[in-house]
Order: structure tokens, then C-alpha cells, then sequence
């Protein structure tokens, strides 16, 4: 029995068996052969072709119904690759002339075919190189009788209860886990506030992350507990051990299940100041669980999770179908968050500078989209249109300055224009509103207030953004604190100014979700929250317990500390009143 400790995501507990991921780089092995072996290495080669085309027919097979368009054609794409003569005959063609092993031969055409797509001027013919090295490597895999542990959209296994075991997980990774009855996942790298670990909350599942050795200790199939509470994974427990965590999680259902009596009682201090307690979600299937829990409304829709795992942006009408069936589903206010992408959210298909959004300073959020009008256009037109079906708002992420906002209100108003010359009804008081997430914008929202239709606090980025600290690079994320001055300055400013513009205003990061939080917030007249649904029953236990007359003097002690460990002093005396 071994334990590691890292850091928690949920509340939960989860056992199950490690699904161990291997996507390190494959080692080409390189032999001379005789001539008498030339034949039978052609025969090895073939068979490794017919298997891997096996294996893609298998997965057409078992396409999901509700599976994106684009999946299909990405998989009978690689087929077709699979079978061009510059691939398999020239690799057969490499192997008799040379005298070389199957492996060694078919990766030397790939590099060849990689360098000419790489000095290709068209950047979608460039990008095809990775479907040459993605073909390439299914093949490898077989020939060398690799078994392949992948989360992309030819695995076909059967993860139901497995816990994934990984350096790291892209935000994209972890999409793909979402409909496949996945238990849990432990990795090398990351932290709390990562937007794996985002999306991980949103599956309702505990993980730890940051764990530096999972993947050296655990091997596949190893018993795995996952304390996503305290943030330690053990390996192979004793039968005591089990017995233990096994009647934690009776206890956590059981607090669950206290929670669930909460859902309906309105959510107010004890000082009778009115909370409005609202979710965040990436799709329809999340809205569901925001009605479970009452929620007041959608106060965050990440949009970009429909442009990720696909080959191209999604249409009009395809983007039309999914917001206007949130819309209707949820039947309360949904704020519809434009595309945000960039840092380590970032999508298969190539786009024009798709580079410098790598960085969480390049080109994302709203500067890609006003780059990119032939993506940003298609997305307002659909969420005006899913307008007409419920009160919904459009909401701008990363404004930095009064032309972006500008540049965004005249394309919204110049999309109306449009879809009222074309006879589509939509709805002409939609509200715009912007994430302040950016220092520049928090210190000017309340001339941002004066443009705005309401403001939303997004403290992910805010807190990385004052303190300088890139929240997915593992060396400085220890650093990220969300109860530094000058991060709690920059959010009582935005709410005065919303108060004084006579405007909403949300906070929608992870602040929002987590209890530690809560009476600051209130403290600091924060009266919109948004979270995940898993942790809105929660908040509400606290808001219900709270007394904001009896907060503010301890807040504002918290705010004003120069001294973390003071600050984190008066942070558990808050918590205790």
C-alpha cells in the first residue's frame, strides 16, 4: 500500500482500477534483413494495414448517435489515408529496396510526407500533417503490438468505473471522458483551478492533481482510492483501509442527501438580504443538473467546449440547436459566454495565429474572435436567434479596453440588422454583458458599467492576471491566492461600480463554488453567484447560516491585511461566526 498526496478536486471518493495512459512517443526500432525475409516482413506489414482499418471500421460501427458529423468523416478520412499508395506502397516499396524492418520503413515515409505538408503556404493542408503522423502511429502500434492507452476518439475501450492515470489531461482530454462512466483521474501536473480541473468538478467526480510520480508508481489495474476531498490517492489499500473510505462515502451520500432539502428554500441571509444563487455549464446535458438543484438561471456557458474534439468550427445552425435547447430547458435567464479560447483550452483545427493563442497573454477570447469574424459572426447570429426562445444574454470574455467593447456592440448591432432584414425573429433588449477578468478591466469597470448591460467576475483568469502567475504551469501555481489584497481590492471595486451604475453584477469563477469563500464575498456585497451545479446546495447552506450585518468588519480586515497568514487567520475566524 502506497499513498501520494496532491491536490483535491470534489468532494467525493472514488475506487476503482487504473487506467494507466501511454502517450509517450514510440521508439522505432531499425534492422537489416535478409533477402529470404523480405516477403514475410511484406506479409507483417499488410497485416498491421488490415488491422488498423479493422480497428477504424470497428469504431464507425459504434459511433455514438448523437456523435458529431465530423467524427465520422475524420475517421473514414484516416481510413482513406490508411490505403493511399503514398503511404502503403511507398512504405512496401522503402522495406523491398532497402532491406529494412516494416516499422522503420513506413515511419521514414511518414517523416517525408510530414516535411511536405509542413512547407505547405495553405494552413489547413498544413495541418494534415498530423493526420499522416496519427495514422502512422495506429499502424506502429500494431506492428510492435503496442497496447495503446488514449483518450481521443478512437478509443474504443470500455473505461466504465476506471480511474484515468496521466501526467496531464487537456482540457479536451477530459471532454472526452465525460460520457464514458469514468470514476475518477490522478495526474502529474496541474492544479485547482486549471480548466481540467473545471471541467473535472463539472463531471461531479474527485481527482487530485499535482501528485509529481502517479504515473512512476501506479502500474494498470491497480486498486486506486481517490480522496478528492484531502487530495490523496492510495495504491492497493489494505481491506481496512476500503472498510474505511468505503463508509465515508455512505457519509458524503448522506450529507447529499441533507443538502437535497434545501432546494427549495429561498436563498437569503439571516439578515434577509437575497442571494441569487446561478450555474455554470458546457452543455445541455449540464443544464439538467442546474434544475435539480434549483438554480436561478445560467449565469456562465463556456461555448467553447462545441468548438473543441472536431475538425472544424461548428455552424450557425448546429450552435442555433444548442443554445436555443439550453434556452428552452432551463426556462430561467442563461448568459451565453462568446468563444474563449486560448492558454490551455485551444481547439484540433488550425486557424490563422492558433499559436499565439498558446499563451494565456496571445490572441484569445475576445481578441481571436474580432481577428476572426468568419467564427465570431456565426456564434452571435445563433445566440440571437436562440434569443427569441428565452431570456438569454450574450456575454463578452476578456475585455481589456473600451474598443474591444465598441468594436463587439457594433457587430451585434449590425448581426440585427441582418437577421431583421432576413425576417428572423430575435430578441432586440438582448443584454451584453463582460467578464472582468483582466486587471485593466476590473480597475476601469465603473466606466465599463456605463457601456455594459451587467458584469461578471471571472477570478480565474483576475487572480492570474494581477499576480502574474500562469495557473497551469505547475512550478508557480502554489503561488495562485485568491485572498491576496490586491485581488480582493480589484473585486469590491467591480462590485461598487456595478452598484453604482445600478447594474448586475456575477462572480463566476471558482471562487463562487467553493464555502471557504462565501462569507467573504458577501462581506465584500458580492449578491450573484455562480458556480457548478455540484456545489450550489452547498453555498446555499452557508448563505442560509450568514449574517453580512455581522461579516464586514472582519472582511474588511482580510481585505487591508499586508500579512497572507493574517489574512488567512481572519479568513477561518470569518468562517466561524
Amino acid at each position: 500500500m502506497l499513498s501520494l498526496f496532491g491536490s483535491g478536486i470534489g468532494r467525493g471518493i472514488a475506487i476503482g482500477q487504473a487506467y494507466v495512459l501511454k502517450n509517450s512517443d514510440i521508439e522505432i526500432p531499425h534492422s537489416s534483413l535478409e533477402q529470404a525475409e523480405v516477403t514475410t516482413e511484406v506479409k507483417r506489414f499488410r497485416s498491421a494495414i488490415l488491422t488498423t482499418e479493422n480497428t477504424y471500421k470497428a469504431l464507425l460501427e459504434n459511433l455514438p448517435k448523437d456523435a458529431p458529423k465530423e467524427s465520422a468523416a475524420f475517421i473514414n478520412a484516416h481510413m482513406l489515408m490508411l490505403r493511399d499508395p503514398m503511404i502503403m506502397d511507398t512504405s512496401i516499396k522503402i522495406i523491398r529496396t532497402e532491406m529494412v524492418n516494416a516499422e522503420y520503413a513506413l515511419q521514414t515515409q511518414a517523416d517525408t510526407l510530414i516535411k511536405v505538408f509542413e512547407q505547405m503556404q495553405d494552413a489547413y493542408l498544413r495541418a494534415k500533417k498530423a493526420d499522416v503522423q496519427h495514422v502512422t502511429n495506429r499502424v506502429l502500434r500494431n506492428l510492435l503490438k503496442i497496447v495503446s492507452h488514449s483518450l481521443d476518439e478512437f478509443n474504443d475501450e470500455n473505461l466504465d468505473g476506471k480511474i484515468i492515470v496521466g501526467k496531464d489531461l487537456s482540457p479536451a482530454e477530459t471532454i472526452f471522458i465525460k460520457d464514458r462512466k469514468v470514476a475518477s483521474f490522478v495526474t502529474d501536473l496541474g492544479s485547482q483551478i486549471s480548466h481540467t480541473a473545471i471541467i473535472a468538478r463539472s463531471l461531479k467526480m474527485p481527482a487530485v492533481v499535482g501528485l509529481h510520480g502517479s504515473t512512476r508508481y501506479i502500474k494498470d489495474n491497480d486498486v486506486l482510492i481517490v480522496d478528492g476531498m484531502r487530495g490523496i490517492i492510495i495504491i492497493n489499500p489494505s481491506d481496512k483501509i476500503l472498510r474505511e473510505y468505503k463508509a465515508r462515502q455512505s457519509k458524503i451520500r448522506a450529507r447529499q442527501r441533507e443538502l437535497n432539502t434545501l432546494t427549495k428554500k429561498a436563498s437569503k441571509t439571516v439578515d434577509g438580504v437575497r442571494i441569487q444563487l446561478l450555474g455554470n455549464i458546457e452543455n445541455a446535458k449540464d443544464a439538467k443538473a442546474l434544475n435539480k438543484v434549483n438554480a436561478a438561471g445560467v449565469g456562465l456557458y463556456r461555448t467553447e467546449y462545441l468548438f473543441m474534439n472536431r475538425e472544424q468550427a461548428p455552424n450557425e445552425a448546429e450552435q442555433f440547436r444548442e443554445y436555443k435547447r439550453i434556452a428552452i430547458s432551463v426556462a430561467k435567464p442563461v448568459v451565453i459566454r462568446t468563444l474563449d479560447i486560448g492558454g490551455d483550452k485551444q481547439l484540433d483545427f488550425n486557424y490563422p495565429n492558433k499559436q499565439s493563442s498558446e499563451s494565456p497573454l496571445g490572441l484569445r477570447a475576445v481578441r481571436m474572435c474580432l481577428n476572426h469574424i468568419e467564427i465570431f459572426k456565426p456564434q452571435l447570429r445563433a445566440i440571437l436567434r436562440a434569443s427569441a426562445f428565452g431570456k438569454v444574454s450574450i456575454m463578452i470574455p476578456m475585455v481589456s479596453n473600451f474598443d474591444e467593447i465598441d468594436q463587439v456592440l457594433t457587430i451585434i448591432k449590425q448581426t440585427k440588422m441582418e437577421l431583421k432584414a432576413e425576417g428572423i425573429s430575435f430578441d432586440s433588449r438582448i443584454k451584453v454583458g463582460g467578464m472582468i477578468e483582466v486587471p485593466a478591466a476590473a480597475i476601469m469597470a465603473d466606466l465599463f458599467a456605463q457601456k455594459l448591460d451587467f458584469l461578471s467576475i471571472g477570478t480565474n483568469d483576475l487572480i492570474q492576471y494581477t499576480l502574474a502567475i500562469d495557473r497551469v504551469d505547475d512550478a508557480v501555481n502554489h503561488l495562485y491566492d485568491p485572498i491576496h489584497p490586491a485581488v480582493l481590492q480589484l473585486i469590491k471595486q467591480v462590485i461598487r461600480a456595478g452598484k453604482k451604475a445600478d447594474i448586475p453584477v456575477s462572480l463566476c469563477g471558482e471562487m463562487a463554488g467553493n464555502i471557504s469563500y462565501t462569507r467573504l464575498l458577501l462581506g465584500l456585497g458580492l449578491k450573484n453567484f455562480s458556480m457548478d451545479a455540484t456545489y450550489l446546495l452547498d453555498v446555499k447552506d452557508r448563505i442560509l447560516k450568514a449574517d453580512t450585518s455581522k461579516l464586514r468588519y472582519l472582511v474588511g480586515k482580510i481585505v487591508s491585511s499586508d500579512n497572507p497568514s493574517e489574512a488567512r487567520d481572519y479568513l477561518v475566524k470569518l468562517n466561524q461566526l
